[in-house]
């Protein structure tokens, strides 16, 4: 099959390639096409591969205006594609990347596949009820709808889908997670003694912003060390300066910057414990990485990691401002640590890229059987 993906999620993670590599070497044909404003810094490009289009169009200040942001980016993608050699497009959102996917469809008689993440609940569908109504008819138009997480499956279907609409929606959707870097399934640390460290060594990773709550989270480890000495291990690029000076100046925090995947496996095996908190959080993948690790982890309640286990198996989902319930997290993890840090082991066999292709093949072939 030929695919068009319209990714605008690719600049920033680089964990798509993972998907398109393997689409690639079962014999598709795809094009990848990244729309970015002209302001994105260049370094934090996470786009790669032969097949990817990085397509500077619009202005960061646009994003204010979704019809204004998204008549200029539809205008560009005419220029760079023949419509009618596709099979497919596949759009990796509901909103922004969907609305592109469902104008093309109108046009050319494509049929499409479109994902909802965390960030359409949490700031479309949640934040602007004048763009319901669109997505809706995004989702209707599909010819299937993937969901990432089975929360954000939970949220939509319970909160904007007309009861008429229920029973169609759910004929055509699926829930279909991402999976981690081969490398961690590749360097699972099976040799994890379940022996704490003192003080507690609290790991966490992201890019260093202000979505990534790491601030608040240095903010709960310092309150835990009342109870229970703790440092907090932070791992990832400056993104926001003033974030990173904030963190700078918590005696418990240790500020890593940037590191390899090699050098991250090595650091988490120093750990105890991995934690973040973030909001909004369509996946994740931070979080099985680390379990690979054999670190029980604490992660953001009804976010998209959330509907993976049940609480309390490979750590302790946590509201993301409950300082309370951080601290009867970290504490439950501490009394329950064999066990704990073993689920987290066996947990992470539900994210390998092979079978998330897979699902993605069987789905893509049966579109192409009904066509």
């Amino acid at each position: 099959m030929k695919i068009l993906h319209i990714n605008s999620y690719f600049q920033t993670s680089g964990l798509f390639k993972q998907l398109f590599d393997r689409q690639v070497k079962s014999g598709h044909e795809i094009d990848v096409y990244v729309p970015v404003s002209h302001q994105y810094p260049e370094d934090r490009l996470a786009t790669n591969g032969d097949y990817t289009l990085v397509s500077r169009n619009h202005n960061h200040l646009d994003r204010w205006l979704f019809h204004y942001k998204h008549r200029k980016i539809h205008k560009d993608l005419l220029q760079h594609y023949d419509f009618q050699s596709y099979d497919l497009f596949h759009a990796h959102s509901l909103f922004s990347n969907g609305w592109l996917a469902w104008k093309l469809h109108k046009a050319y008689g494509i049929p499409y596949v479109v994902a909802v993440r965390n960030a359409d609940v949490r700031t479309f569908f949640n934040r602007m009820p004048w763009l319901r109504s669109m997505g809706l008819n995004i989702m209707k138009n599909a010819q299937h709808v993937v969901f990432i997480s089975r929360n954000s499956y939970n949220e939509v279907f319970e909160n904007y889908i007309p009861r008429s609409l229920q029973e169609p929606m759910k004929s055509k959707t699926s829930i279909i997670a991402n999976g981690i870097d081969d490398f961690w399934h590749e360097n699972v640390y099976s040799d994890k003694q379940p022996i704490l460290h003192q003080p507690l060594k609290i790991v966490s990773t992201g890019k260093v912003f202000r979505d990534k709550r790491f601030v608040t989270l240095a903010e709960m480890v310092g309150k835990l060390n009342h109870i229970l000495p703790a440092e907090l291990h932070i791992i990832g690029p400056t993104w926001d300066k003033n974030t990173a000076e904030q963190l700078e100046s918590f005696s418990h925090v240790i500020y890593h910057g940037s590191k390899s995947k090699e050098e991250m496996r090595d650091l988490y095996r120093e750990m105890d414990i991995f934690a973040l908190l973030s909001f909004p959080e369509t996946f994740g993948l931070v979080y099985p990485e680390a379990m690979s690790q054999g670190l029980p982890v604490i992660y953001t309640k009804s976010e998209g990691f959330d509907s993976f286990f049940e609480s309390y198996r490979v750590g302790v989902s946590v509201e993301k401002t409950d300082e309370i319930g951080f601290t009867e997290a970290v504490e439950y993890i501490v009394n329950h640590y064999p066990k704990t840090v073993q689920n987290a082991l066996e947990g992470i066999k539900h994210f390998k890229w092979d079978e998330v292709s897979a699902k993605y093949e069987t789905l893509y072939q049966s579109i192409k059987e009904t066509r």
